[in-house]
Parts: C-alpha cells; sequence; structure tokens
C-alpha cells in the first residue's frame, strides 16, 4: 500500500496500520492471522478494568472492528467472536456524544448482533429512549435502525409512539437552516415530513413480525395519501392494509387514480419522488392483488392516457408501462384495440428512437419489453404493428452499440419478436470477424463479448447447443497456442506479459468470455432489464442455469476437450480455462469418470500457455481426489512429470506441489474438502494453506552438492540464485550487502569478466575433494558472496590482515547456514552497486552532473510522482539480475539500492526492503525514465516502470521481457 496516512482516509493511526498488514500480507491466510490479531488486541482493550474510552475512541474501535469482520478471507474463528464489544457498541448508541458515534454503535448491533442475542433487550430501550426523544435527529436515526434491527421483542415497546409519529409535528426548539421565518418553517417541515416517512416505511417492516400492527395506521392512512411529500411511503403502506384485508383496495384505487389525474408534469424533471409515480406504482399492485376486478379496465385506460399527456416525462411513462404489464391480456387487447378511442401508448415514445440520448434509449426498449409483443410488434391481426420498418432498422443497430445494458435489451426484444432474426445476426457476425493474428486483444475481447452476449439468449434452455455456440465463438476470435507460437510480438513466452499489438489476443485468456460463462453457470442473475407478462412489477427475467442445462454444458465441453486432442484442432485458451473450471466446480453433476476427465486435462498441459497450466493444475488436483482407492493416477502423473522438464519454476513449484499430494490420497481429499468451495481460487488457498502449514525442507550443503550443473553450452537462460539464513535484526542490512559488487567497467564484457574471475578462482583455490571444479554446486564466487555478508568472518580477516583464503575454508565457516543454491548458469550479469559506488563520477553517465545519493533520491522522488504512466510486468530473475541486465543493456540507468544510513524515506515513497531504484537520465539532467524493482516469490521481482516517452517505454519493456 503505498498511500501516506494523510491520504489515506483512514480514521487513526491504528485503522491505517491494520489496513497496510492486509494489503501488504504475502497470503489471504496471513492477512487473516493479522485480521485475528488485531481483533485480539482490542479485544485484551476491553477487557482491562477500568477501560472506559470515550465516545469518539469507542467509535473508532468500533469501526475497525466492522473492517476487520469485511476484510476477512475466511470465516471467522467462532461466529461470536466479536460480541465482546456489543456492550460498548450499545453504550455507544445510547450514549454517544455525537450524533455519527450512535449511529456508529446501532449499525456494529445491526452487523453482528444475533436476532435472540441476551442483549437485545438493552436495545430495544435504547430505540424507546430515542423515539421519544425531542430530538428529531435522534428519532429518524432510530427509525433507521429498527428497519435493520428489528425483531418480536421491539414491537410492544414502541407500537404506542410509533402511531405518534405519524401525525408528528416539529418542535418550537428545531433549529432553522436560515435566519428567516420561512426558512424556520421549511426547516421544521423538511423534518416532519422524514420523521412521517420513516415511521410509515417501520410500520410496514415490522408487520411481518405482528400483523396486528397495521391496524394501529387504518385511521391516518387516507389522509397520508393525499399528502404529496410522504405519499409514496403512504401509498407502500397502504397496499399491505389491502392485503391484509383491513381497507378497501377500490378506495386506494380511487386515491390512486386522483393523484396521477392532479399530476401535470410533462418533462425531464429532476423530481425523483413524484406522487404520480407512487400512485402508478400502487395502482399495478392493486391490479396483482385481484386482477378480475371490475375496476381494472378504467385503471388501465388512467394509464394509457397518463402514457401520452405525460409522454416526455421518461419516470412516468415507464412506471405507467410497467403498471400495464401486469393488466390481464385480453383487457388490453380490448382497449387498444382499433375501434377503442384511446391513443396506443407506444405512439407516445417514438420520439425516444430518433434521439441521441441513452437514457430515453433504455427507457424506450423498457417500455416495450414490459409489454406483450402481441400488443405491438404486429404478430396478431387485432392490433396492428406500431413501428415502421426504419424504426425497426434503428432498434437492429443497438445491437452494434456500446452500452451493454442497452445491447442485452435489444436481444432480449428481438428475441420475443423472432428468434430466427438473431440466429441469422449472429452467422454475419461470426464470418465478420477478422483474423485472429491480425487483430488486437481488445478487439478480440469485444468481438467474443457480443456474440456471447447473443448466444446467451438465443441458447437460454439447451445446455449443449450453449457449449457448441461457445465453441464456434472462441475458434472465431482464437487460434490454438501451438498454431500461434511465434505469431509476432503477441505470442505470450514464459515470464512475459501479454502483448498489446496484432495478435496479442491468440493466446490470451479472455475474461469477457470466461466469467459471464462460470457466472452464469452458478445461476447468477442476467443483467439485462425487463418485465415478464404476468409478473408482480420490478422483477427482474433472470437466466438461470438449471440442473440439466449445467450438466449437459459440462459434459459437452469436456467431451469437445478430449476429442480435439485426437482431432485437427487443439483447444484455444479460454475453452481451456472454462473447462479447468467446470471440471474443478461440476465433475460430481456429469456422467463422465473422474478418470476420463483428468485424462482430458492432462493431456491440454502441453498444448496450453503457462498460466492454462496452472489453472489445469488445480483442477486436476481436485479431479484426482475424486478418484476410488483402486484408480491410479499414473498416467496424469506422467503428463505432470513432463511437464516439470520444460517448465520454469513457477510451475516446477506448482507440478511439484502436485505430485506431493497426488502421493498421499487421504491428504489430498483432506485438502480438497477443506477448501472454502470447490471453485480454482479456493482449492488453490486450500493448497497453499496446506504446503505453508508444513515444516521447511532444508537442503544440507552435502545434499546440494549432490546435483548435477549442466555445462555452459546447456545453460539455460536464468542467473545463480541463492539465498543464506539471516540473523535476526540484520535482514536488511546483510540484504544490502549480498548484492554490493565492483563498479562495472565500460571495457569489460560482462560474460567476459565473470568467464575470467571464475577461471581464476578455480585455477588459484580448487575445491578439495572434487575431480572438476564445475561438479560442485557452491562455486567460489557463490561462498565468497555468501561470506560477505558474515560478521564473524569479516573479524577473522580484520583481525589476522591474512590474505583471502581458499574456498575450503568459507566452505567450512558457512557450512551450517548455507540454504539450497541453485546454479543453472555460472555467467550472468553481476547485481547493482550500492549508491556510494554506483554514483561515482567515473561511472555516472553523461547528463549525471555528480548526482549524489540524496539529490538520486530527490530525483526519483520528483519524477516518480511527475511522470504519469505507469506499466507493470513481472520477471522471473531476481531484482538483482533484472537491474544488471538494465545497465548491460547500454540503456544508461543508474541502479542502486537504498542506503540506511541516508534517510531512505523521501517526501511522498516509502521503499520496500531489498528494492532496488533506478532512473535514466537525459544530457540535460531531467530524468526521462523511473523504474522500481521488488523481489517476490521463488527468486522472481515485480518491476513498476514509469515513463511518458513511448518509444523509450516500448524499448525498456522489451529488455525487461528479455526480447533484446
Amino acid at each position: 500500500m503505498e498511500v501516506t496516512f494523510n491520504n489515506s482516509g483512514a480514521i487513526n493511526r491504528a485503522h491505517y496500520a491494520i489496513v497496510q498488514k492486509i494489503e501488504n500480507a504475502a497470503s489471504p491466510s496471513l492477512a487473516d492471522d493479522a485480521i485475528v490479531q488485531e481483533i485480539d488486541a482490542i479485544r485484551r482493550r476491553f477487557a482491562k478494568d477500568g477501560f472506559s474510552p470515550d465516545s469518539r475512541a469507542c467509535r473508532d474501535w468500533l469501526l475497525i472492528l466492522l473492517y476487520c469482520s469485511t476484510a476477512m478471507t475466511f470465516e471467522l474463528p467462532r461466529p461470536d467472536y466479536l460480541a465482546f464489544a456489543l456492550p460498548a457498541a450499545i453504550g455507544l448508541a445510547g450514549g454517544g456524544a455525537k450524533l455519527l458515534d450512535r449511529r456508529v454503535g446501532y449499525e456494529f448491533c445491526a452487523a453482528v448482533m444475533p436476532p435472540e442475542h441476551e442483549l437485545h433487550l438493552m436495545l430495544v430501550n435504547t430505540f424507546r429512549k430515542d423515539l421519544e426523544s425531542r430530538d428529531e435527529t435522534h428519532i429518524c436515526l432510530a427509525l433507521d435502525m429498527l428497519v435493520q434491527v428489528s425483531s418480536p421483542d421491539v414491537v410492544p415497546a414502541i407500537q404506542t409512539r410509533l402511531e405518534d409519529l405519524l401525525s408528528h409535528k416539529s418542535y418550537a426548539r428545531c433549529q432553522p437552516l436560515c435566519s428567516t421565518g420561512s426558512g424556520r418553517l421549511m426547516h421544521a417541515a423538511l423534518v416532519r415530513f422524514q420523521v412521517k416517512r420513516r415511521a410509515m416505511a417501520t410500520f410496514k417492516l415490522l408487520s411481518q413480525h405482528n400483523s396486528d400492527l397495521l391496524q394501529r395506521t387504518t385511521r391516518k392512512i387516507f389522509k397520508r395519501l393525499r399528502d404529496d411529500v410522504v405519499s409514496s411511503s403512504a401509498f407502500s403502506l397502504a397496499v399491505e392494509l389491502v392485503k391484509a384485508g383491513l381497507i378497501s383496495g377500490i378506495e386506494v384505487g380511487h386515491a390512486a387514480v386522483d393523484v396521477i389525474q392532479k399530476d401535470r408534469s410533462n418533462s425531464q424533471g429532476r423530481r425523483i419522488q413524484s406522487p404520480a409515480v407512487a400512485a402508478i406504482r400502487c395502482v399495478g399492485q392493486l391490479v396483482t392483488i385481484d386482477p378480475n376486478s371490475r375496476e381494472v379496465k378504467s385503471l388501465a385506460e388512467v394509464l394509457i392516457q397518463k402514457c401520452v399527456t405525460s409522454s416526455r416525462s421518461s419516470k412516468i411513462v415507464l412506471e405507467c408501462f410497467r403498471a400495464l404489464s401486469v393488466v390481464p391480456e385480453p383487457v388490453l387487447i380490448d382497449v387498444l384495440s382499433p375501434s377503442s378511442d384511446l391513443q396506443h401508448p407506444v405512439s407516445g415514445i417514438r420520439y425516444m428512437l430518433a434521439s441521441k440520448d441513452p437514457n430515453l434509449h433504455y427507457t424506450f426498449l423498457a417500455c416495450l419489453l414490459a409489454m406483450d409483443v402481441k400488443l405491438w410488434a404486429g404478430v396478431d391481426e387485432t392490433i396492428p404493428a406500431q413501428l415502421q420498418e426504419s424504426e425497426v432498422g434503428r432498434i437492429m443497430s443497438f445491437l452494434d452499440g456500446s452500452d451493454i445494458t442497452i445491447r442485452k435489451m435489444t436481444i432480449q426484444l428481438l428475441h420475443r419478436v423472432e428468434p430466427a432474426i438473431l440466429e441469422a445476426w449472429f452467422t454475419r457476425f461470426i464470418d465478420s470477424v477478422p483474423s485472429p493474428t491480425s487483430t488486437t486483444l481488445a478487439t478480440c475481447e469485444v468481438y467474443a463479448s457480443r456474440a456471447l452476449e447473443v448466444s446467451t439468449v438465443l441458447d437460454a434452455e439447451s445446455g449443449e447447443a450453449f457449449a457448441n455456440r461457445l465453441k464456434a465463438i472462441l475458434q472465431a476470435v482464437q487460434v490454438p497456442h501451438k498454431d500461434a507460437a511465434g505469431t509476432g510480438k503477441g505470442s505470450p513466452e514464459r515470464g512475459r506479459v501479454h502483448g498489446e499489438g496484432s495478435g496479442a489476443g491468440v493466446n490470451a485468456v479472455l475474461e469477457s468470455v470466461v466469467e459471464p460463462v462460470l457466472d452464469r453457470l452458478r445461476e447468477c442473475q442476467y443483467s439485462s432489464v425487463v418485465f415478464r407478462q404476468g409478473s408482480p412489477l420490478s422483477t427482474l427475467i433472470t437466466v438461470v442455469a438449471s440442473d440439466e442445462f449445467r450438466k449437459t454444458f459440462v459434459e459437452k465441453s469436456l467431451q469437445d476437450l478430449r476429442d480435439s486432442l485426437t482431432g485437427v484442432k487443439a483447444p484455444v485458451p479460454s475453452a481451456t480455462v472454462i473447462c479447468a473450471a467446470v471440471a474443478c466446480e461440476y465433475s460430481q453433476v456429469v456422467t463422465l469418470s473422474p478418470n476420463t476427465i483428468a485424462e482430458g486435462l492432462a493431456n491440454c498441459l502441453a498444448a496450453s500457455p503457462v498460466g492454462v497450466q496452472e489453472a489445469l493444475l488445480i483442477a486436476l488436483t481436485r479431479v484426482v481426489a475424486m478418484f476410488d482407492d483402486e484408480s491410479s493416477p499414473a498416467a496424469v502423473v506422467t503428463r505432470v512429470e513432463e511437464l516439470v522438464k520444460q517448465s520454469r519454476k513457477h510451475m516446477r513449484h506448482r507440478c511439484d506441489q502436485f505430485l506431493r499430494l497426488v502421493k498421499d490420497k487421504a491428504t489430498l481429499k483432506t485438502v480438497v474438502q477443506g477448501a472454502k468451495s470447490q471453485t480454482l481460487p479456493d482449492i488453490l488457498l486450500a493448497i497453499e494453506e496446506h504446503f505453508r502449514k508444513l515444516p521447511k525442507q532444508v537442503t544440507s550443503p552435502s545434499s546440494a552438492s549432490s546435483r548435477a550443473v549442466s555445462p555452459r553450452g546447456a545453460a539455460g537462460p536464468s542467473a545463480l540464485r541463492y539465498d543464506a539464513y539471516e540473523a535476526p535484526g540484520t535482514l536488511r542490512r546483510k540484504s544490502q550487502d549480498r548484492h554490493q559488487a565492483r563498479p562495472r567497467r565500460p571495457s569489460q564484457t560482462p560474460s567476459a569478466r565473470s568467464s575470467t574471475t571464475y577461471s581464476e578462482e578455480f585455477q588459484r583455490s580448487p575445491i578439495p575433494g572434487a575431480e572438476d571444479p564445475l561438479a560442485q554446486t557452491i562455486t567460489p564466487a557463490g561462498l565468497v558472496a555468501l561470506a560477505e555478508g558474515d560478521e564473524s568472518l569479516r573479524n577473522l580477516a580484520a583481525a589476522t590482515g591474512s590474505p583471502r583464503q581458499g574456498p575450503s575454508m568459507v566452505s567450512e565457516v558457512l557450512a551450517p547456514k548455507v540454504d539450497l543454491i541453485t546454479l543453472e548458469s555460472p555467467f550472468h550479469a553481476e547485481p547493482p552497486t550500492t549508491f556510494a559506488e554506483a554514483l561515482r563520477p567515473d561511472t555516472q553517465p553523461e547528463g549525471s552532473n555528480g548526482l549524489t545519493e540524496e539529490s538520486f533520491l530527490q530525483s526519483f522522488d520528483a519524477a516518480w510522482n511527475s511522470i504519469k504512466s505507469t506499466t507493470r510486468g513481472w520477471s522471473e530473475s531476481p531484482p538483482a539480475t533484472v537491474a544488471g541486465g538494465l545497465q548491460d543493456a547500454g540503456l544508461g540507468f543508474i541502479m542502486a539500492f537504498p542506503s540506511l544510513e541516508a534517510d531512505i524515506k523521501a517526501k511522498n515513497q516509502g521503499f520496500h526492503d531489498n528494492e532496488i531504484l533506478g532512473m535514466l537520465l537525459t544530457s540535460d539532467g531531467q530524468v526521462s525514465a523511473a523504474i522500481r524493482l521488488r523481489p517476490g516469490e521463488d527468486d522472481s521481482s515485480l518491476w513498476i516502470l514509469k515513463c511518458d516517452n513511448v518509444d523509450l517505454k516500448s524499448t525498456v519493456r522489451k529488455v525487461l521481457q528479455g526480447d533484446v
């Protein structure tokens, strides 16, 4: 988290500190541990004898506890883990010094207190006292909180007072907003109306606990219906009274019609709480309660007339169409027939099509979706079509619009009129998709998401048809990974970020496709706003994946995945990720055996990009856990072992986790069953949590030295990576010492320098007992680097004054401290120097003008805050190697560690441990680029580049990605 306290929005330093701990945690489980520790620390404060914080302090602690409860990735240790703060919260709600303090106390109780908690009676008493207060703000606060923390116990204590609040009058001591008499009256009326509105909403909610409570409102409800300011709440409460049979629906309908006819609004005004809108909504609810009433036809005629007379008020027109959607179809056909004197309501909204305002387009489509197509599309001979051909073409053009909501509403509308229209459009759209190798990733995302929106509606009932159409979409916008290898700048190589040019989308995972497909299978709501004929008002149509839909989709997808590997085309990356996700979540609902599913997933490993391989391994972990005791995953293990040989460190780590789990089926099943859910992210979290709890394996020097070292010709592109155990309290200092090296000389290349150094070391000091120096895992250069951070060795050298000893003596001293050392190539770039060496005048590039450490930090800080364009990426090499590569590229970067002696806390920057800074100076001394290299897990690094020059940024990115 790189936000200062003043800019963070934190309530205090303690809040800022816990947010930093959570944001900087290495894993979700570690973040949860920090949260639990913070809760326990607050618990101890509250448990101290005589602890009685003031209102503000108590409010701050409660807010931190609420933040902790919402920031947890997993569940709290116990459901009542925060119950220790309930007494303080109730005390704050009843005796807080400020209204904000009281609200926090109420909110904490609403979030934490169970319905049957023993302290609920104390909260009821607090409600009663606030409702009887002479301060209107306390009354409104109590009414607001009653809606959130209602219970049957509160009804007897407040029902009499709640009835009085329906006729609440402002007291004389109310403070006006301005000094004029009219201002005093206006403020008093505003507060009174807020109290009345909240009181009616509270009556409606508490009636769920005690239906007899509604009887108290029958004497005052009709008076409130004629009150323009509170009529919206009054009509809503009146509908509940009609449902309970306490008042007549006809009387309420007449009151609503009077409000509708008196309304004269016919513009796009800003008055949201219009009495007419509430009255129209009430009419629709009354029709739903009794659709066979003799008053329904007259109510429908009133709504149609209102559509025409107030056609310029989109909110009123939309509410009228929604209310008409629940009127029985025979009644509407009779009212809208050509023989009727009424004008068709669609004629009043046709002007919206010609407008360029997307809000009017939304209103037009929502109105048509609320009405049956028989009443306006001309599919029934009784009522002719209400739209001309040009207007239908205008609707079709919405399919190519940029607004996703309008597109989905248009698709739903055309599907209702004639599904063949969408089928023809889908065929033409797929044929018009350009070649995947010549389009950008953004273009692939657009084409795929547009086609998927249509497919979601066309194949809403058939999972197999949806799978077939999804396959056609993905094959149109992507090509298999093995066919796309080497297709220009967009081909993703291991450890590199995706390109942004032509062909960048051929191997990328299209999130605009994967997420909607998985959300649909998880029974998420389809996001188009449409209304079903005969359904209650404001009920959204949901496209829900039934069990049969899900089963057929998963079986078809996994079968296609297995068949594609034996056919001409391999699966595309997005399809493979979808198959991995559905195999992980729904393997138990399909008829395919776990062996068959695992075989199909394992066969995709070699033909998939690195990111997809990781998803496949997680899915394989879930599927193999379903194997019975007699089944053996030997074929899967073979595929994973083959993947290890051609993978880099991160994927080797994932493969190692999988192979270790597969060897112990009991542990494997325990890990999978302990996951929060059977989704890919939660399975991964469970795996990481399992291995985090295991004791770390320490590799001794003898076992490490038995590893074979590849010769120079076969060495990989990685660098020498090693870590040593650190003494407590000296991690930062020793980390800097380990990376210190002699300054670079332009006259000597890194490869020549490394070759000469290592050759001389081996000739002068061969390792005893070794026939071949290169057979040793720990080379002399590595031993010297390890020894550099050892205090005892430095003291020994200073005391004796003896010349440099051979590696044999260093090996003996360092043997207890040596950790796992991996040597993939003895020829690598040296790490960057310290400030003192990197900023020497003879090593600085032209234009630096003798930078000092202080001036370097000031220049870096200023450049980092002024340069706007930011680019991020990951490298599989440690920061020291990446920095060395930047220096070897000849761009002129100055790379160095921030030292502890200087105050490295720049004005607006906080540097991480072992972070490397760099900046590129122009000939006139200006900073043209700044970079930060931060260490990651598994000897990787995160680079953050700031550069406004497009060409320079592209060049630096190529160096960071290894393209040059």
